[in-house]
């Protein structure tokens, strides 16, 4: 989907339903996975309308949210304003923008491409880790269209654990974690809808950065086609 397509989904979900196109708390594994770490220099990758940046703010990391939607951060920016947090909201592409400083933790969810195009964004994270850096995925499992429950219904832009972990280790990084978790009906349905008739299964990546030497160097563009915004 594109940039001007997610920038209208945001702008009918705040004429129907009060600005909300997904829930505003944080994914739930997520917050069990980072609880866990040490508050420091976090990105959210394809951030949405900010949720999961928000909630990383309000522990004590200092972070940047980038999406590709401009509707969907200046939601994220009313949010970070309305609770006094200091966050640093880019406009940018996954598969292009590249970051000017290096993270401890990356963390990307739903953000859906076709397979080749999720590999090149993963590689391109991988350097942008410092030594011992984190990166989490998180997005729908090819397994969720038989749930019924709502998401993507192609199957190209849909992830499996092997898909993740194989570019996780293709691009250098050491996999920590790599499993699906469910997601039980009255977690999915959005704002001013009814719920999912089914759980969903998502797919959840967790690895560490092994780079030494290449550390300290400023990582690389990439290239990519159309824009994906996350936060699904």
């Amino acid at each position: 989907m594109r940039a001007d397509e997610w920038d209208a989904r945001y702008r009918e979900a705040a004429a129907n339903h009060g600005g909300a196109l997904w829930h505003s708390e944080p994914s739930p594994d997520l917050v069990a996975i980072v609880s866990a770490l040490d508050p420091a220099r976090a990105l959210d990758l394809a951030t949405g309308d900010g949720r999961n940046a928000l909630w990383l703010a309000e522990r004590g990391w200092v972070v940047t949210g980038v999406d590709s939607s401009t509707a969907g951060l200046a939601i994220a920016a009313d949010r970070a304003a309305a609770s006094e947090l200091e966050i640093e909201w880019v406009v940018g592409d996954a598969l292009d923008w590249t970051p000017a400083e290096l993270f401890d933790l990356v963390t990307i969810t739903y953000l859906q491409l076709p397979e080749p195009d999720l590999a090149a964004v993963i590689g391109r994270v991988a350097g942008w880790l410092v030594p011992g850096g984190r990166m989490l995925v998180i997005g729908h499992d090819r397994s969720n269209l038989g749930t019924g429950a709502p998401g993507p219904r192609d199957p190209a832009v849909l992830h499996t654990a092997e898909q993740l972990e194989r570019a996780a280790r293709a691009a250098g990084l050491t996999v920590l974690e790599s499993r699906t978790v469910e997601r039980h009906a009255a977690e999915l349905a959005h704002p001013g809808e009814p719920h999912a008739s089914g759980p969903a299964i998502d797919t959840l990546l967790l690895a560490v950065s092994d780079i030494d030497s290449e550390a300290d160097a400023e990582p690389d563009p990439g290239a990519g086609s159309e824009p994906g915004s996350g936060d699904h």
